[in-house]
């Protein structure tokens, strides 16, 4: 595996040599901050420029009692590596992306002993075979897209697997393992817009039963400090792969609304995004009647940071037909808590393609948090958050002989420190502690993870 990554890495330098570097003109939002396109003065240049990073990272997890019940023993401890390379090509007009890694192997699992046994015959003992190393990780596409402005158009196109956001993030978000996507984007004045394009999923490629979603972006920077932004998504669903409806329900065509903001009042840096979902699953006719309301502050009180978050998203009762709980669609990262979101889930909020209910954001939850960073020094810094968690419509009291329901979901305080040993060098943990409430379970869990990455 590393012989294959070090003689990728010498055909790239050997490219990088003998190129030159230019000014490009044209960039779309690929740092994950979602689709914002930027359209300049056409470049005369054509030479290329190609540039190699990447990043090798060691993450160590343990976490205890995910299942909220401290007698079943489970748990979550190991120590897994993660490598990723990014190849960048510009030339002239034209950008272009290729990012490969393996996603967090576990150190050990394909370290394989073969033969290397101690059997005991009598009063000795004997040693055979020879320790040997298992199969190499597998290396997949992160992203691998290009981009580049049609000629004598005042607009770019990007087209492959990239890095998806709509909003602040809260309904749809691919910033894990990206999307494939075509995406026009076009800048008139201080109003930015986008069409987009994404293939959710592709069924058989004789028949039309592929999940597709189209959408239009426009965002407008107000003044220097705001910025203002509406979203329209149509998801159509031809086969009913996502499973909505049960199967009665043929086809699903779903729309999402999203409002957002990011600027400051006053001293306080602030973000929101507000979200309402429409639309059918055809068959048995029920609608989609999600919503959510998520607010996010910030305030730099040197050396602390204090934030806040006030979030809702609605739910379902068990007697409604509709689809009125929050229906999203965010990649597999942390969000915003390390245990209930990230690692335990809302059980009210599981769905056919979701069974677990991870990852679901503020689907069925309203969160209210509370939290700060100490920069102790310039490169350490030291905080954490208090999370109270409430179901928006009530669950099932699992803590319960005879039954009965409760909007009680918990609380969680995460403490976070990050570390910054060398300029691409870091190591940060998360510290996480939720005491649940009878909508989860009867014991606390815990857990801590902490990423040392090394970036070149």
């Amino acid at each position: 595996m590393m012989k294959k990554i070090v003689t990728m890495l010498a055909v790239v330098a050997m490219v990088c040599v003998s190129s030159m570097a230019f000014a490009v003109d044209v960039n779309v939002g690929g740092d994950g901050s979602g689709l914002e396109p930027r359209v300049g003065a056409r470049s005369i240049s054509h030479a290329v420029d190609v540039t190699v990073g990447g990043s090798v990272d060691i993450r160590s997890r343990n976490f205890r009692d995910l299942d909220l019940n401290k007698n079943a023993g489970d748990g979550q401890v190991d120590t897994q590596e993660r490598v990723r390379l990014d190849v960048n090509v510009k030339a002239g007009d034209v950008k272009g992306k290729i990012t490969i890694e393996n996603d967090w192997d576990t150190l050990g699992r394909f370290e394989t002993v073969q033969g290397t046994t101690t059997v005991a015959t009598g009063a000795t003992n004997t040693t055979t075979g020879a320790v040997s190393t298992g199969k190499a990780s597998r290396l997949g596409v992160r992203e691998a897209w290009m981009l580049f402005r049609v000629p004598n158009m005042p607009f770019a196109i990007k087209g492959g697997h990239m890095f998806l956001q709509l909003g602040n993030g809260w309904w749809f978000r691919s910033n894990k393992y990206g999307s494939d996507a075509w995406v026009a984007i076009s800048e008139l004045d201080k109003l930015h817009l986008a069409l987009f394009d994404v293939k959710v999923s592709e069924g058989v490629t004789s028949r039309s039963d592929d999940i597709d979603a189209y959408g239009i972006v426009a965002t407008l920077q107000a003044t220097e400090t705001m910025k203002f932004g509406v979203d329209l998504t149509m998801a159509n669903d031809r086969k009913n792969g996502l499973g909505f409806g049960g199967a009665s329900t043929k086809e699903t065509q779903a729309q999402n609304l999203g409002l957002n903001f990011n600027g400051k009042a006053g001293p306080v840096d602030l973000k929101a995004e507000i979200d309402v979902q429409m639309g059918k699953a055809k068959g048995n006719d029920a609608k989609f009647k999600g919503n959510q309301i998520v607010v996010q502050g910030g305030v730099q009180l040197e050396p602390v940071t204090i934030n806040f978050t006030v979030a809702r998203g609605s739910g379902a009762k068990t007697t409604d037909t509709d689809y009125k709980e929050m229906i999203t669609f965010l990649d597999a990262d942390p969000h915003y808590t390390l245990l209930y979101e990230y690692k335990i889930g809302n059980p009210s909020c599981a769905s056919p393609s979701n069974p677990t209910g991870l990852n679901t954001g503020f689907c069925n939850t309203t969160a209210l948090s509370g939290g700060a960073m100490f920069a102790a020094t310039k490169n350490l810094s030291i905080g954490g958050d208090l999370w109270i968690l409430q179901a928006t419509e009530k669950v099932a009291d699992v803590t319960s002989t005879t039954g009965g329901t409760t909007n009680e979901l918990g609380m969680e305080v995460d403490v976070k420190i990050n570390w910054k040993l060398y300029d691409n060098l870091t190591w940060n943990w998360t510290l996480g502690y939720l005491d649940p409430g009878k909508g989860l379970g009867k014991d606390p869990a815990t857990g801590a993870q902490g990423v040392l990455s090394m970036k070149f």
